[in-house]
């Protein structure tokens, strides 16, 4: 597994969602301790969710990150 993102609770389940709807299976590592005391996981509790791919879904998985990183979300909803 290869971590392709880190950060908040919210922001990290908007990438996994992304992740998923591409069929890309996602390890969340921390979910529950970010919400309880994310200064554990983390320095001061700065981006404590990290979100871990297989390798062979990684170069995939860093497109979609980047194209959310940089705002290029085409999002597909089905209404017509």
């Amino acid at each position: 597994m290869i971590i392709v993102f880190n950060g908040a609770y919210f922001e990290a389940m908007n990438v996994r969602n992304l992740l998923e709807e591409k069929e890309i299976s996602v390890f969340i590592q921390n979910e529950y301790m970010s919400s309880i005391e994310p200064w554990v996981v983390t320095s001061g509790g700065l981006n404590p969710v990290k979100l871990q791919v297989d390798e062979a879904d990684f170069e995939d998985a860093k497109i979609v990150v980047q194209n959310y990183l940089d705002g290029n979300n085409n999002i597909e909803t089905g209404d017509k």
